[in-house]
């Protein structure tokens, strides 16, 4: 059976997607090497893509005394899952009917919606009014106000206004409300820019750490990502480092660093294969029409 020649063109597209890949990819490995290497090696040989002293120390340091490192995850997951929740549902109920071309002084509202994209109330103020509405030292704290983002809301109310009116007004002559028309047509026929939008919402609320740092004085109530972030605050002192228990012997500063980094990064990797076909449709059928 003969091969077919492939052209010359399509074996130099292949080995520039090959090349890109390796340019993307490369990092991720880089700081994965780093991780598992001994510092003694990385002083003596420095950091390559494969790690010349493998030893994983870094990550039994993380996972020994890793009560608090556990809670901190549980709170982030549940930052990433019920707030995420929370942002898509309060975002569409807002840009629905937003998008409505019958709603009265709807572009008065997106100027404001978008003045608030430009200036905003300041941290002290911010801070005066998480505590005095009682979310201080609460992980509600760093959910509530900030359920809607103005851009996503602008994404959403986008897509919204690209689904056609006919849907909308045959369910209301088949005797549907504005509610079930919300629920069981405008919902399921968005799955695109859900996806889009609890994705950055998500990956917005992992990565979140200044919130609980001025909300939340409770450390059993700290999020993974400010957790780690006062691990490797205090690789000089380890006596500082808030764990299970004491730290006797001084952590190794760069293998834990890139291990702080893989611990924080796997999540999100391994959650966005699942939105990635809704992706790219999302965003661009999001920022089309204005």
């Amino acid at each position: 059976m003969k091969i077919a020649m492939l052209h010359p063109g399509v074996l130099a597209l292949y080995g520039l997607l090959l090349m890109v890949g390796f340019l993307c990819t490369a990092p991720f490995v880089y700081i994965l090497s780093i991780s598992v290497s001994s510092e003694e090696a990385l002083a003596t040989h420095g950091a390559t893509l494969l790690p010349s002293s493998f030893t994983l120390d870094a990550y039994r340091f993380l996972f020994t005394n890793g009560d608090r490192l556990f809670r901190s995850f549980g709170v982030s997951i549940f930052l990433a899952t019920v707030g995420t929740a929370l942002n898509v549902l309060v975002t569409a109920m807002l840009a629905y009917p937003l998008s409505r071309k019958y709603l009265p002084y709807r572009i008065t509202v997106m100027k404001g919606i978008f003045f608030t994209m430009l200036f905003s109330g300041g941290l002290i103020p911010t801070y005066l009014l998480v505590l005095s509405i009682g979310l201080y030292d609460s992980v509600w704290a760093l959910i509530i106000p900030g359920l809607i983002n103005s851009w996503n809301l602008i994404l959403m109310r986008n897509f919204f206004m690209t689904i056609p009116d006919s849907l909308e007004e045959s369910a209301l002559i088949d005797g549907a409300n504005e509610l079930q028309v919300f629920l069981r047509i405008i919902l399921p026929t968005s799955k695109t820019i859900i996806a889009t939008i609890a994705l950055f919402y998500a990956v917005a609320h992992w990565n979140s750490w200044f919130g609980a740092l001025m909300y939340i004085s409770d450390l059993n109530k700290w999020p993974a990502m400010l957790f780690l972030r006062q691990i490797l605050a205090n690789l000089n002192n380890p006596a500082n480092i808030v764990m299970t228990s004491p730290i006797a012997t001084k952590p190794p500063t760069e293998p834990l660093r890139m291990a702080c980094v893989v611990v924080l990064t796997v999540p999100i990797l391994l959650s966005y294969p699942f939105a990635q076909k809704y992706f790219v449709k999302g965003v661009m059928l999001g920022s089309i029409k204005g």
